[in-house]
């Protein structure tokens, strides 16, 4: 965590934040801007405990889109640390080198990985997701859900969009099939998702792959001083499901049935299958971590942060992932 005497309030990173565990968050409660008045995207707050050099305190912790900062509301509670500050014998560090050095990065990577960051889906073309049903299990073919007239044009619209995307695939026929729920975004578009816990959740096998834990993160980043996180766009569905596991994914609409061709949300073994496509990845890079969708990269240096960051990209662009360039954080 850097220290910065013209930050108010101490801020972590949300790649960092990720790395100690996700602590729940609270309502921010406040507006913050940058040295250059550009407003900062706040995630959220939570209290905690703080050790510098061996002196304790208590303090709360706000989660943005920006790198970690050691603000004054708890440099003022180390006394030691305090004192050398008003002395002068410590420097400010500058928030317009700190924007440089990003931007620098951000145009590197996406001249070098131009792909990676291209609008549309990914396809991933390493592996493809297989689920399995568990013996005996029976087709459960479940009605279309009423859909509100107010959503109608909007769910439509999505559907068409899945479809033109290859996502989805009308089909005429099929013995599975669960209803949708539309959740809205922030933006007023809609997430369309199925919901499979009304029968094939139960008939399926869950996927063993792990995902990490904290501890396990922790261990992978530990020394890291420098800190980047990336965003997969879409997560799941960039990832194809095999022929015989599409049948199983079919949903019923008031258009009528569409199957999954790429891997959706809700269904059970969906997180341990994309875990594992995950750290086949990132497999052998030193420095690097992942949670699902959200890649953590890490070094002493910036010079080494910067060279993991560039092979995480390289295996990222190999496997035909894209990201989601304004939900990362570099450094």
């Amino acid at each position: 965590m850097r220290l910065d005497t013209g930050a108010d309030v101490t801020l972590l990173s949300h790649a960092d934040w990720i790395a100690i565990g996700r602590p729940t968050l609270q309502s921010p409660q406040i507006t913050l801007r940058s040295a250059n008045n550009k407003p900062i995207n706040v995630r959220g707050r939570y209290d905690c405990s703080f050790v510098i050099d061996g002196q304790h305190g208590r303090g709360t912790c706000y989660v943005a889109d920006t790198p970690s900062l050691l603000g004054l509301d708890w440099i003022t509670q180390h006394e030691p640390l305090f004192r050398r500050l008003t002395e002068g014998s410590i420097c400010n560090v500058s928030s317009s080198t700190l924007n440089t050095r990003n931007s620098s990065l951000t145009a590197h990577l996406k001249k070098k990985f131009a792909t990676v960051f291209k609008p549309g889906l990914g396809h991933c073309t390493k592996s493809k997701a297989k689920l399995v049903l568990k013996p005996n299990a029976k087709p459960v073919f479940q009605k279309a859900r009423p859909v509100p007239y107010a959503a109608v044009q909007k769910i439509s619209t999505e559907i068409d969009r899945l479809v033109s995307t290859q996502v989805l695939t009308p089909i005429d026929h099929s013995e599975w099939a669960a209803p949708i729920v539309a959740v809205q975004k922030k933006n007023g578009s809609i997430r369309l998702c199925a919901d499979y816990s009304t029968g094939l959740n139960d008939a399926l096998e869950q996927h063993q792959h792990p995902l990490p834990t904290p501890d396990d993160i922790f261990t992978k980043l530990n020394g890291g001083r420098y800190f980047s996180q990336l965003d997969l766009a879409e997560a799941y569905p960039q990832l194809e499901v095999d022929d015989d596991s599409k049948q199983l994914l079919t949903i019923n609409t008031h258009q009528g049935l569409y199957r999954f061709n790429r891997l959706p949300f809700g269904v059970k073994p969906a997180p341990g299958i994309f875990q594992q496509c995950i750290d086949a990845l990132i497999a052998g890079l030193d420095g690097t971590a992942a949670y699902l969708d959200d890649i953590l990269v890490t070094g002493r240096t910036i010079d080494e942060h910067n060279t993991r960051l560039d092979a995480v990209f390289q295996r990222i662009q190999d496997y035909g992932f894209r990201v989601r360039l304004e939900k990362c954080s570099f450094l």
